[in-house]
């Protein structure tokens, strides 16, 4: 059917693709780390007077590798991804979308609600939060429980389309209703505005666990009704949804963990209008808060305290967060003169005493994750 030449010529180009890998391995690996698999990569094995060993070691090197191995590897990360909805590692769930969540265990079984308070658990902390709001009204400080929902929550409709919740009722849900029902400590669950949020403007990141700027000045006005912090300019100005522009950029953490940030880029909403000017950061990057307002920065995830001042404000706040509140710093930076924010939360009144001692606020918040709602003191 096919002549000599045609045949000869298959052969060649057959003998060409079974070889090329290991003539592109000749040249030797600069590559010492692999993104994708979040490992360390086999070194060329030096000779300790086994030849089984160095065989077996470099077999290893040559797994590791061999030419066109990282290609391969981001490329079938991108099929799996973007064209079957998968994902390459058990810690990112690929949604509906382009929407990522957060997997892995226990994620996953808060995800599905799997993973329910016990009633022992819900009296410990109600005994513990009790503790801490009385103990703050009684030296005449406003006490604020704000619990940040993980999108997911906001989101449900994201999720892959194959989940299904053991019960509709989530950690956060139980949470939130017991502490509301037999303690008084004042407990924000920002859920609802931003629900509402979303009709508007999308307030969560597509491929990050964390809310957006958008969303985060949708917290930050709750957060300051619920401390009875007036809402007047207090060097924020009132924003509508139109008032933040879409910019984009590469993916977030969690595309970074599937090591696909330049293929599954977003848009990212930032606001217009205005540009925090006032605070004064210390023991931090002065400029870094600024550049998660402008830009996503995947590296900006420093977990120390560090104190803010803004002469032209008022009010001291000593603030216990997680990595949720990072979006809110440029917008209460800006509201209160003085802040200490503080990378643990929530915090026993041990350790949450000899703080207020030292830092003398008018207003005290914990903020918290609904994905890291573990124990009362975090």
């Amino acid at each position: 059917m096919y002549g000599p030449i045609y045949q000869r010529l298959l052969i060649l180009l057959f003998i060409a693709a079974l070889w090329s890998p290991l003539l592109a391995t000749l040249p030797g690996s600069t590559v010492s780390v692999s993104t994708a698999e979040k490992r360390k990569l086999a070194e060329f094995p030096r000779w300790e007077a086994s030849w089984k060993a160095f065989v077996e070691g470099l077999e290893d090197y040559y797994n590791d590798h061999f030419g066109f191995r990282q290609s391969l590897i981001r490329w079938y990360n991108i099929v799996l991804v973007k064209w079957l909805g998968e994902s390459n590692t058990r810690w990112v769930l690929v949604g509906r979308d382009d929407w990522l969540f957060q997997g892995g265990d226990p994620h996953l079984r808060d995800i599905l609600n799997a993973w329910p308070f016990s009633d022992a658990e819900l009296a410990r902390w109600a005994q513990v939060m009790s503790s801490k709001h009385q103990w703050l009204k009684a030296q005449g400080i406003t006490y604020v429980f704000a619990i940040t929902p993980s999108k997911h929550l906001v989101y449900p409709d994201k999720l892959p389309r194959s989940f299904r919740r053991a019960t509709d009722t989530s950690r956060m849900d139980q949470l939130v209703d017991y502490l509301r029902k037999n303690t008084q400590v004042p407990v924000l669950d920002l859920r609802p505005p931003l629900r509402a949020a979303r009709a508007t403007l999308r307030p969560y990141h597509l491929t990050d666990t964390h809310w957006n700027a958008f969303g985060a000045y949708v917290g930050y006005r709750e957060i300051l009704q619920a401390a009875g912090v007036a809402p007047a300019y207090r060097g924020v100005p009132d924003m509508r949804p139109a008032d933040f522009r879409a910019t984009m950029v590469p993916g977030g953490d969690l595309a970074q963990a599937l090591d696909l940030r330049d293929v599954l880029t977003e848009s990212v909403l930032m606001p217009e209008v205005w540009r925090p000017d006032c605070a004064e950061y210390s023991k931090v990057d002065a400029d870094a808060l600024v550049r998660y307002l402008e830009r996503f920065d995947d590296q900006f995830k420093h977990r120390q305290s560090f104190t803010t001042r803004c002469p032209r404000a008022t009010g001291r706040l000593l603030m216990f967060r997680d990595s949720f509140a990072l979006a809110l710093m440029p917008y209460l930076s800006e509201t209160f003169g003085y802040i200490h924010y503080v990378p643990h939360s929530p915090v026993s009144l041990k350790n949450l005493q000899p703080l207020v001692i030292e830092h003398r606020p008018d207003v005290v918040i914990e903020q918290r994750t609904s994905r890291w709602l573990r124990t009362p003191h975090g």
